[in-house]
């Protein structure tokens, strides 16, 4: 069944989301945000909170559960992230980190654990962006001083669903960063190749870089193509102002998990790219990215579009669909594999900041909070709504065909009388 709705519940401007699944399997939703440092009024804060999925017997609007909130007092929550050990959620605060442990069960509770800063700007000192790797034990950042910096952590084990206490706080970790330097404009986006071994860094100075881990040492694979100097953007030059830079950058999730092999880890990656101007039309872009033994990279262009007088300010990636956000709140739908567009959602009257995908299980099982359809994702805005897709509207070439397919089943059966 498909869904889409636009839920209000939320008290505050969000700029920031992510849809994981915590340590028990179930889904749920981080959504950030907040009015600032200014006494305005409205809480700093990250509200945690299960997604009931569409039922087929139902036509109820979506809706949020929530059922923990993190209250940051005077510190705007401007982006968050979930990691998979640990129970473990990053906040972007500034120019630092805070980590965050969240217990589920009959009481959940989110409990401080740390805070480390992140950004060394010498003006306008900002992290942009916070990523866990896969096996939740790294955390890449990124923020205007163009450093890519990655966070190795020591988690203590825990075997009870209680608060942190100050012996866990005391045990817990984090490492002196590994810098990755090569950009020279603040970051503004970052993704983990599944295996934990690649990152992908994209930046306000028109780079895109692939970072590779050769045994223990972490260097540049690969840069894409500089953003502006694609074929596709040529015809609308005209119409195009100021720079270009890469907004977004994401690897592709392969369709099965990836196990840590050899041979998984030499195939063909996948990545998608963001372009934009300060005005005009915005370019997607697939590349192939194949990076050998020694940590040297190839890349290729493989199909670029053109998203036509629109400026996309968010993106996110799945198997199968590559979404992006808007400037004027729109959601927009493409294909992975061919970029082609699917569909376009008038989701917020403010930018869309932030888009998480629905999070499949690896494995078979099933929880009554999962979602069935593989388009299933969320859009956050400045303008204090999400707005939940879970499939696709049929397009007017189904009900044409519906149409059609009626008209000769309705004029077979009239034809008949005539004999």
């Amino acid at each position: 069944m498909q869904v889409q709705g636009k839920i209000h519940s939320i008290k505050y401007p969000i700029f920031g989301i992510d849809w994981k699944r915590d340590a028990q399997g179930k889904p749920f939703v981080a959504i950030a945000g907040g009015g600032g440092a200014v006494k305005s009024g409205i809480k700093n804060c990250v509200t945690l909170a299960r997604v009931p999925p569409p039922k087929l017997t139902s036509r109820a609007p979506p809706s949020l559960a929530p059922y923990l909130i993190i209250d940051t007092v005077d510190d705007l929550v401007s982006g968050v992230a979930i990691g998979s050990k640990g129970g473990l959620i990053a906040l972007t605060m500034g120019s630092k980190t805070a980590i965050y442990r969240v217990t589920s069960g009959a009481t959940p509770t989110a409990s401080f654990v740390v805070a480390f800063q992140t950004d060394f700007a010498a003006t306008d000192s900002y992290q942009n962006a916070v990523k866990f790797s896969p096996d939740g034990g790294t955390i890449a950042t990124g923020g205007e001083d163009g450093v890519v910096r990655l966070w190795t952590l020591t988690i203590p084990p825990s075997k009870s669903e209680v608060d942190v206490d100050n012996k866990y706080r005391k045990s817990f970790k984090v490492s002196a960063p590994v810098l990755l330097n090569g950009h020279n404009g603040c970051i503004n986006g970052l993704s983990w190749h599944a295996s934990g071994t690649k990152v992908v860094s994209c930046a306000k100075d028109g780079q895109c870089i692939v970072w590779t881990r050769v045994e223990s040492t972490w260097k540049k694979a690969a840069t894409l193509g500089l953003a502006g100097e694609l074929d596709v953007q040529k015809p609308d030059k005209p119409t195009n102002k100021g720079n270009f830079i890469y907004r977004g950058c994401a690897f592709v999730p392969r369709r099965f998990p990836l196990h840590a092999s050899k041979k998984d880890d030499d195939d063909d990656d996948e990545i998608v790219t963001v372009q934009t101007p300060a005005r005009g039309s915005s370019y997607l872009t697939k590349w192939s990215c194949v990076v050998d033994d020694q940590g040297k990279g190839t890349i290729e262009e493989l199909t670029s579009i053109a998203v036509k007088d629109t400026i996309v300010c968010s993106l996110a990636v799945s198997a199968k669909y590559v979404a992006t956000g808007s400037s004027d709140g729109q959601v927009l739908i493409h294909r992975v594999d061919t970029l082609a567009h699917l569909k376009t959602f008038a989701a917020h009257f403010l930018p869309s900041t932030g888009l998480a995908f629905f999070p499949f299980a690896a494995d078979a099982t099933r929880d009554p909070l999962d979602f069935i359809d593989d388009l299933s994702l969320m859009s956050a805005s400045a303008d204090y709504s999400v707005f939940v897709i879970s499939g696709l509207p049929p397009s007017w070439y189904m009900y044409l065909l519906v149409f059609v397919g009626l008209f000769l089943y309705l004029s077979y059966f009239a034809n008949l009388g005539d004999y």
